[in-house]
């Protein structure tokens, strides 16, 4: 696990946020097995009724907000009501074409399948990485905590080894090229998109098959959606995502598969919509009941991966263990053919970065990120690399950038104050945060999601380090005079504190010790409180923070929206906040909840981009969200064994990877670790590799300090681990 990482992995237009669809069967609870013809029945009955349900609700909207609009004398109030107006319509319309459709899981005859459909395959995209990979050997990295499971949806399956396990290695029935990021195919061998633009069909590969060599048919993509809608599993995310964001499956064979979503969307995009899910392993849930959760908590089940886990590479605590499947049906075809090198990948668990980076040292892990400086200029600065043993690698990517924060929870008094936010946005120094810490390499980060291209709002800009606003914003809400310490009180003689909640490790701590003793300046206590990983996510996930300071890793090509600040995940029906969602800010706000709808539904990128900036203004205005800092280069050092494309296709990595190790392109060569070896013992040595990448960099080119440069220092609160 990267030691500047939290993994929030979400595909587009899926992994949206959302309530439980209510579709309970107590008959369900007593069955074993999927059992999914009956439930297919039931679930097509449910929607069928939501439908009419939701029609009638949006048409009393309609009706009032008609009444309202009649009354209505200010422009800006007409003009607000005939936006909501058209929303409302929108959702009208949405339900009857639904309804007009007919079931939500549908079995079709291939005869019922449109004809002069145009059937792409993406065959034309470059090839990714290097035809020189070889099979074979071990790679060795490691975790700093062990999962709470492996399961793959249910409680507490949104975890930091959730990506390793499942999202970065799965196959789904297309992908976005990572370099030219066209659609390339994965399951599906070809697709087209209906007349009307909201059905994706998928021609399956016939020798497509799960890693445990079972075939892999249409309607395991139903299965797909039926495990993550069963009572017995907590799929909060799912649940509404799979009613509210598709409109129909429908299996016309074995091999045949349409998807529809309710409107259509831009064409770049909606083969990607609808085909960025895998299978369900429907032959190998025969024991799906109500213990779901218990009985699969550490069983991983067959999958689309090139990698499977065997029961006994399950060490509980200590390590976990993946095994490349010799004959996985992709291994020689084009786009996969020279990624998933590794015989066996071994993640184990050591707690400490220290001590994980003396074992990096002896040999016995083969890769260890030293983006932070500390590790770069410091650590890094050592005979291994000297003599040519081990390499350091430098290498610019265009992942969008990771917003890294400070998350701010408005229902935890006085956050519920926009001038309190606005106040701790000009006190937050994230400007020396990057001067101390990371010794002026990465820069500052403008807003909630930044590096998208046109999505992303050019006018939105962090607030800059200033005591005196931070005072007046204070003051405007009521915290006019300082205590002994310093600290700001309002008239009842209330402390301005926040809690900050983070992830204790030791570079955190040394960020939020300088926001701390930065925010006193203006008069801000900021408490401390840092926990295990899987603590502060719980927490935070239960909306029992006040601060959170990480960041949400978004997909490309475009980010959600939906699930961050709709008020659907904010509140329930009786107004409590609602746990297990990403609407961490505890955020609802009408004109959002308009935004975010039609952000996710957008027929067209303009439509997207129009509803992207003004989400992304209101969050700045807000002050939900403090931008942090951000970087746009992984720095990593890994032991010469371990090889890098060097291709026209693929430099070192593809570009649109988060870190260089999560493209799988790399590979272990076995002559050139015993020749490592073997040189270490006897003394010989290498030339010294210092690699820069620069083919995807976006940014001028920086100077960077030298090691040597004197830089300011900050004391550090006694009790934070160095």
């Amino acid at each position: 696990m990267s030691l500047l990482r939290t993994v929030s992995f979400s595909f587009l237009g899926l992994v949206l946020l959302l309530q439980l669809c209510g579709c309970k069967d107590n008959d369900e609870v007593g069955k074993m097995g999927l059992n999914s013809e009956a439930f297919y029945a039931r679930y097509n009955r449910y929607i069928a009724d939501w439908l009419e349900g939701e029609k009638q609700r949006a048409g009393e909207e309609i009706a009032k907000i008609e009444k309202s609009l009649a009354e209505a004398a200010d422009e800006e109030e007409q003009k607000r009501l005939q936006s909501s107006l058209a929303e409302f319509q929108r959702q009208v319309d949405r339900a009857e074409f639904r309804q007009g459709l007919g079931d939500f899981f549908a079995f079709k005859d291939p005869v019922e399948l449109p004809e002069n459909l145009v059937w792409e395959d993406g065959m034309d995209a470059p090839d990714i990485g290097d035809p020189a990979a070889k099979k074979g050997g071990v790679f060795n990295y490691f975790w700093t905590t062990f999962p709470p499971t492996v399961r793959q949806i249910g409680s507490n399956s949104n975890n930091g080894a959730r990506g390793d396990l499942y999202d970065l290695i799965e196959v789904y029935l297309v992908h976005f090229h990572p370099v030219t990021q066209q659609i390339i195919p994965g399951i599906a061998k070809e697709w087209a998109l209906s007349e009307d633009g909201r059905t994706v069909y998928f021609r399956l590969h016939p020798e497509a098959k799960f890693n445990d060599g079972h075939p892999i048919e249409a309607e395991d993509f139903l299965t797909w959606a039926r495990l993550r809608l069963a009572d017995q599993v907590d799929s909060i995310y799912f649940k509404q995502a799979i009613r509210e964001q598709f409109a129909q499956f429908s299996v016309y064979g074995p091999h045949l598969l349409g998807i529809t979503l309710p409107e259509a969307k831009s064409k770049d995009f909606m083969p990607y919509e609808c085909g960025s899910i895998g299978p369900g392993a429907t032959h190998f849930f025969k024991d799906f009941g109500p213990d779901f959760e218990e009985r699969y908590q550490w069983i991983v089940p067959p999958t689309s991966a090139p990698y499977r886990m065997d029961p006994e590479d399950l060490v509980k605590g200590e390590s976990l263990t993946l095994t490349r499947v010799d004959d996985w049906w992709l291994r020689d075809r084009k786009f996969y053919r020279n990624r998933f090198n590794a015989d066996k990948i071994v993640y184990r668990v050591i707690n400490n970065p220290t001590k994980a980076w003396e074992l990096f040292r002896a040999g016995e892990l083969d890769y260890f990120g030293i983006t932070l400086p500390e590790y770069y200029y410091d650590r890094s600065e050592m005979p291994a690399v000297f003599d040519g043993y081990v390499e350091r690698s430098t290498w610019y990517n265009q992942y969008p950038r990771l917003p890294w924060g400070l998350y701010f929870n408005t229902a935890e008094p006085p956050l519920d104050n926009k001038m309190i936010r606005r106040g701790l946005a000009y006190a937050t120094n994230w400007d020396k945060v990057i001067d101390v810490v990371f010794r002026g390499d990465f820069s500052r980060l403008d807003g909630f999601t930044s590096g998208y291209g046109k999505i992303t709002n050019p006018d939105v800009t962090a607030r800059p380090f200033s005591i005196n606003k931070a005072r007046e914003a204070f003051a405007a809400a009521g915290y006019t005079r300082e205590d002994k310490d310093g600290i700001l009180m309002n008239e009842q003689g209330k402390r301005l504190e926040v809690s900050l909640t983070f992830t204790s490790t030791p570079e955190r701590a040394k960020i939020m010790v300088v926001l701390k003793e930065e925010a006193r300046k203006a008069g801000v206590n900021y408490i401390l409180d840092g926990l295990e990983a899987t603590s502060a996510y719980k927490k935070v996930v239960s909306k029992e923070h006040q601060g959170y300071f990480s960041a949400w890793q978004f997909t490309p090509p475009a980010p959600a929206y939906y699930e961050y600040f709709h008020s659907r995940n904010a509140y329930d029906e009786k107004g409590n906040r609602k746990a297990q969602t990403n609407n961490v800010f505890s955020y609802a706000d009408d004109r959002m909840d308009v935004l975010t709808d039609n952000y996710r539904n957008a027929r067209t990128m303009e439509e997207l981009i129009e509803n992207a900036h003004e989400i992304q203004a209101i969050v700045a205005e807000e002050d939900l969200f403090i931008p942090g800092y951000t970087n746009e280069f992984s720095r990593v050092a890994t032991w010469r064994w371990v090889r890098w494309p060097d291709t026209e296709e693929t430099r070192f990595a593809p570009p649109l990877s988060y870190i260089p190790m999560e493209s799988y392109v790399y590979w272990i060569d076995e002559d050139i670790k015993e020749e490592t070896l073997e040189a270490k013992r006897k003394g010989t040595t290498f030339p010294e590799v210092e690699r820069v990448v620069e083919a995807y960099r976006t940014q001028p080119k920086l100077e960077e300090p030298a090691p040597s440069e004197p830089r300011q220092e900050i004391n550090l609160e006694e009790g934070i681990e160095e």
